[in-house]
């Protein structure tokens, strides 16, 4: 039987045990990104036209390297993968640029804002689990594993 003075400590340290035991349990670690993933498609744009867009991104050593295509504009992002609970992982931007970006390429404003956010330093892309493939939350896009991928 347990002293009623010793209660509390010892329920508030097994909540913790339990926490940590939680915690360690749905902890993903970035290299289990390790690889390649991407996807291609054609995006429909608010005046009724389409363009061909692709994104490819490679997961290596903690970091990521990112390269979408819209129709003639091309964006390159690179930084760090942050480990993350549940499935969900992040990407914190550290260095981006933007090619081809030019007015009247038939660009949609939410594309544009993909672009320039996705290349901006600092920036936070939360990356989940979709099925095999993953999906950006703030850009809304789907890489899914590609044949080199390991």
């Amino acid at each position: 039987m347990i002293r009623p003075c010793c209660r509390k400590p010892l329920l508030g340290g097994l909540a913790i045990l339990t926490g940590l035991a939680l915690a360690a349990f749905n902890f993903n670690s970035s290299t289990e990104l390790e690889g390649r993933y991407g996807s291609a498609g054609q995006v429909i744009l608010s005046n009724g036209t389409s363009i061909n867009v692709s994104h490819t991104i490679l997961f290596k050593d903690g970091r990521f390297y990112a390269m979408t295509r819209q129709g003639s504009t091309i964006l390159e992002t690179s930084g760090k993968v942050d480990s993350g609970f549940l499935g969900h992982f992040r990407l914190q931007v550290e260095d981006g640029d933007v090619s081809g970006l030019w007015p009247g390429h038939g660009m949609d404003n939410d594309l544009v804002f993909n672009l320039l956010y996705s290349r901006k330093r600092g920036s936070v892309i939360n990356l989940e689990r979709l099925g095999v493939c993953l999906y950006t939350v703030e850009t809304r896009q789907v890489y899914c594993p590609t044949e080199q991928s390991s």
